[in-house]
């Protein structure tokens, strides 16, 4: 895939992206009497207050945190915002108009659960397309920048003021439907942006240490770490085989070490992410290939 059907395969994500999260908020959250977090928990809060559509408030405070994470955080930032600060105000406003703040069912707890897989994926998608959602993602990054706050804790900080303030005009059972909603959309936030990017650390060792080497370099076109380790046991000094490979190269890795080595140790650990060449980079051209077929 070249360059450019990345970038459109990207932008599509994004948009893709905010229609479902709009989804998940007007089809099931603001019609139903939960409450939520973020922007439009704010915009909920307010819409509720005055009678102006929520679609409004969100267009308004995600414009207003656009201008602060451009003159804070820099232009980088605001243009992996600015898509999500209005398409997701827009797709809003138009499925607002289309169900006049009606929820699509009167369960209240099917609206939690539909609620929170559509706003979950939504974001997720967000997210794994290298954008952020913007709003008062923005508050939690200039605490994290400024106060060096972590970044969750200042979001959970910014979440837990804003589902507060609605929890003062919300039915108890409700609060509690509304904060069973934001778990299952962190935790499907969570799940769908790491999608494809779990990773196993393979940790090898052997007397075979070499030939394990150089499997992994040629035959899986992955990187190698060798380290320097001393057997308790044996007493003696022994090379450690490090590297990281897909899930779908475990077996093949086990199966082949213990060809070459059936005493081989093989410690196996699973990764959440990896960012680097041959992952989420692409690999360096070999030279010596370029060499032979340069004309």
């Amino acid at each position: 895939m070249n360059r450019k059907s990345k970038e459109l395969l990207r932008l599509l994500m994004i948009l893709i992206g905010n229609i479902l999260d709009a989804a998940g908020f007007v089809l099931f959250v603001s019609g139903s009497g939960l409450i939520t977090g973020g922007t439009s928990g704010i915009g909920l809060f307010l819409s509720r207050q005055t009678g102006i559509p929520t679609s409004v408030y969100v267009f308004i405070i995600n414009a207003v945190m656009l201008v602060v994470g451009l003159i804070f955080l820099g232009k980088r930032f605001a243009l992996s915002t600015i898509l999500s600060t209005f398409c997701y105000p827009l797709a809003m406003a138009i499925m607002e108009q289309a169900l006049h703040g009606h929820a699509v069912t009167n369960d209240i707890f099917l609206c939690t659960i539909m609620g929170g897989i559509l706003i979950g994926a939504g974001v997720g998608l967000v997210l794994r397309a290298g954008a952020s959602s913007g709003g008062m993602d923005i508050p939690s990054l200039l605490m994290n920048k400024y106060l060096r706050i972590p970044l969750s804790v200042g979001v959970y900080i910014v979440d837990v003021i804003i589902l507060a303030l609605q929890a003062l005009q919300t039915p108890g059972d409700n609060v509690l439907y509304g904060v069973v909603l934001v778990i299952v959309y962190s935790v499907l936030i969570d799940k769908i942006s790491l999608i494809g990017k779990n990773r196993v650390e393979v940790q090898i060792v052997s007397d075979k240490s070499d030939e394990i080497r150089q499997f992994i370099l040629q035959d899986l076109d992955r990187g190698v770490t060798m380290m320097k380790g001393r057997s308790g046991y044996l007493g003696k000094d022994v090379e450690v085989v490090m590297s990281v490979i897909s899930s779908r190269q475990l077996s093949r890795v086990e199966r082949i070490v213990h060809q070459m080595d059936p005493t081989a140790f093989m410690v196996v650990n699973r990764v959440s992410a990896v960012v680097g060449e041959g992952f989420t980079y692409p690999p360096k051209p070999d030279p010596v290939v370029e060499e032979t077929s340069a004309p």
